[in-house]
């Protein structure tokens, strides 16, 4: 029954009688917390960039997939609409990794009592077992020995037995109301009704994180034992995930979109993931320490790693295979591998990630195509691409056959057989990558215009771990969006800094009286702090120049000032959530890790709007001015008129694809393909679809120019011509943008109105 009733008591704690409203409440999410020592950069893993404890560890955050979330998870009701609240993003898996600083600095408070901490075998038990103590609801301690549980004893019955004991200890200024509602669901646990799914793949990294998500469903014997086709080509892994991803996918569609996934809009159903290692570590030099013999096998070795193309390597040369298993393919049968040294520090990176995008995945119920090493071969048609962007003399044509290129290679690195999955995502796609899979060709449109789409890095390892990991929803009422912050940086002389001024005169006519936005210019790295911190809206512009180099951190300039904002991690106090970068680089296409973007991320952006090339002034400026329309005219109505929220991540694609649709149909109009009558009604038609919700915008728009009088194949010719070159396809959406939810108060109160009578 699609009907708000199913789920609505579990998206927040039990309801409760007026009469004690005076006395604290009680969260009922379980947390997890990994101890992690080592979380500094300068202690990071050497390809990706993770802590080495918690690669280490990566155990830990397989089992904690395993348990339940909240204490309602496992209640009979709970179990009937756990995966549609999954599906709304209300029922992540609660798993942190926190230093053990952080972990003992001050005791938890008791309104959140259900927390468990994973302690792996280098820390001293007693000093988290004295921290506890001090707790008035001590957290289940989890080790090898001698604590509240052993990682063996961590199962759902054992950590309910200890909830259930830690309800007698809450303090009086508890609401005993809630104490007994703790009690009461969690001696109603039940075990997980079981299902079989008809089939059994090989267990493997590649589809693990599909496994896992079926799990969580009640699925089970789905492994038949370790995968044993390697060797075999890419075929035999290509199809257990598609078959997997199909088994996730259907589920989905059983489950169906809920009533209150008005609200909390459903998940993203769909991650493209494709671990990397950092670009430097491919050229950096042989440590000078190691021997001649074991200079000659690190070089094998990570050429190995760098030439791999599938989920396995191609090993026909034994020398190859002798450095990185430690003896000769003759000898194979008889001797126990002894992976070297980056091997088997890529295999602990390897699967960290994939235990990290996998409680991802759970968390949402969504499924993950786990994509072949190739895609991040793409990498030098991409700098092909982008010479194209930064050369002195652009040329428009040379572009398009750089951009078919770079598609043409994304299309053969990805497997066909992913394409149809692709397709058939209904809610949006996440990337899980470097490799600019946004450009890969889906029926004539790059994938970042066919569908909505985000990407989470997978460089630095660190970043990406936070950001697969819990983010709960940011909830706004359209009218906290009106407050805007437009921080400009460029120098009054400065020929584009009239440019934005001028766009933003001509848009502001049209929501002057709509939007609040405080303009401030700074020249130097405190105004630009001080100007964040004092700031307490959800939405910053910055309006200036960016640079990355090749073998450096990228820049924001603050007039003639560069700042690397990694560095304003302990300045800002409050980044806003939302954050657009009009400027250039700040993602770009062909550098190292550390971008702007990213930078921004780190020091708690929830989301940024990001360039991978540089941008001509005058169309970024006008992206942010028709972006600030968007909001003062679009969000509000668009929020009544489909009765339901929408989340950041839809608005920004959305302005994407009109800004393709717009620099298309003015380059039809300025080439006299078109007449200018025709122009303003395709427009129109093509707006309306873009914003309608369309499942094909762009198809309307062909039929419309059909219409018109124009060829339809010249008219798709066209569009893939100002495809290579507008700058739509310059802007990446890097972060959690989904996660922010915009809707109208008053619709949401009359959809609970409703729910009440």
């Amino acid at each position: 029954m699609n009907t708000t009733d199913d789920f609505l008591p579990f998206i927040s704690s039990p309801s409760i009688s007026g009469n004690s409203r005076t006395k604290q409440p009680i969260n009922f999410d379980i947390h997890y917390i990994i101890v992690v020592p080592d979380g500094n950069p300068s202690q990071a893993s050497p390809m990706q960039g993770f802590s080495p404890s918690l690669c280490s560890n990566h155990w830990m955050v397989r089992g904690i997939t395993h348990m339940p979330s909240t204490i309602i998870d496992l209640t009979p009701d709970g179990q009937e609409t756990l995966l549609a609240r999954r599906m709304g993003g209300t029922n992540p898996i609660n798993w942190y990794g926190q230093t053990p600083r952080a972990v003992l600095s001050q005791p938890l408070p008791p309104m959140i009592p259900f927390n468990v901490i994973l302690i792996g075998s280098t820390e001293r038990l007693k000093d988290y077992t004295a921290w506890a103590a001090s707790c008035a609801i001590p957290p289940v301690l989890v080790a090898d020995k001698n604590a509240d549980l052993s990682f063996e004893q961590l199962t759902a019955e054992n950590l309910r037995q200890l909830f259930l004991a830690r309800c007698d200890l809450f303090p009086d200024y508890i609401d005993p109301e809630y104490i007994v509602s703790a009690k009461n669901t969690l001696s109603s646990w039940v075990p997980q009704k079981k299902r079989e799914l008809g089939y059994q793949v090989g267990g493997h990294n590649s589809v693990s994180p599909n496994l896992l998500v079926l799990a969580s469903a009640g699925y089970e014997n789905i492994s038949n034992g370790p995968f044993q086709d390697i060797g075999k080509g890419i075929k035999p892994y290509v199809d257990q995930i598609v078959q997997t991803t199909k088994s996730v996918l259907t589920e989905r569609n059983a489950i169906g979109e809920r009533d209150l996934h008005r609200i909390f809009r459903p998940t993203f159903d769909l991650n493209l993931f494709a671990p990397a290692v950092y670009p430097h570590f491919l050229q950096m030099p042989v440590p000078s320490q190691l021997n001649k013999q074991e200079q000659k096998d690190f070089m094998l070795v990570r050429k190995a790693l760098e030439r791999q193309e599938g989920y396995s390597f191609d090993l026909s040369n034994p020398a190859q295979f002798k450095a990185l298993f430690g003896f000769s393919p003759e000898n194979s049968d008889s001797k126990s591998p002894k992976p070297h040294p980056l091997l088997a520090v890529r295999a602990q990176e390897l699967t960290l990630a994939t235990e990290a995008i996998s409680s991802l995945a759970v968390s949402e119920f969504s499924a993950v195509i786990r994509l072949p090493n190739d895609v991040n071969r793409t990498a030098g048609a991409i700098r092909s691409f982008a010479a194209q962007y930064r050369g002195h003399k652009p040329n428009s044509q040379k572009r398009l056959l750089g951009f078919r290129e770079v598609q043409r290679r994304l299309s053969e690195a990805v497997p066909a057989e992913f394409l149809e999955l692709i397709r058939s995502s209904k809610t949006g796609v996440r990337i899980v990558a470097d490799a600019h899979l946004e450009w890969l060709d889906i029926d004539g449109l790059p994938l970042g215009i066919r569908k909505n789409v985000t990407r989470i890095p997978v460089t630095p390892g660190n970043l990406f771990i936070g950001e697969v990991g819990p983010h709960n929803h940011l909830m706004l009422a359209v009218e906290q969006l009106t407050r805007i912050l437009v921080i400009s940086a460029l120098k009054r002389d400065d020929p584009i800094k009239g440019m934005f001024e001028a766009a933003f005169e001509h848009f502001g006519k049209l929501w002057r009286e709509k939007l609040n936005i405080d303009f401030v210019e700074v020249d130097n790295e405190q105004k630009f702090v001080d100007a964040i911190n004092r700031f307490d809206g959800h939405i910053l512009i910055f309006d200036g120049h960016g640079s990355h180099r090749t073998d450096a951190a990228a820049s924001l300039y603050l007039e003639d000032n560069a700042v690397d904002v990694w560095g304003l991690r302990d300045k800002i106090t409050r980044m806003p959530p939302i954050v657009v970068l009009s400027a250039c680089d700040t993602h770009a296409a062909d550098r190292n890790h550390a971008t702007i973007a990213n930078g921004l991320i780190a020091i708690g952006a929830r989301c940024v709007l990001a360039s991978v090339f540089p941008l001509q002034a005058s169309d970024a400026a006008i992206f942010a001015a028709r972006l600030l329309f968007r909001i003062s005219d679009f969000v509000g109505p668009a929020t009544r008129s489909f009765g339901r929220a929408l989340s950041w991540a839809e608005v920004v694609s959305g302005m994407i694809r009109m800004q393709l649709l717009t620099d298309f149909l003015r380059h039809l109009k300025d080439s006299g393909q078109i007449t200018k009558d025709a122009y303003f009604s395709v427009h129109m038609e093509g707006n309306s679809a873009i914003n309608g919700d369309f499942p094909d915008p762009f198809k309307e728009v062909i039929n419309a120019l059909e219409r018109s009088g124009m060829d339809p194949d010249k008219a798709r010719s066209q569009l893939s011509f100002t495809i290579a070159n507008s700058s739509a396809v310059s802007y990446l959406h890097i972060g959690r943008p989904e996660t922010i939810l915009i809707d109208d108060t008053d619709r949401v109160r009359n959809q609970l109105d409703k729910f009440d009578s």
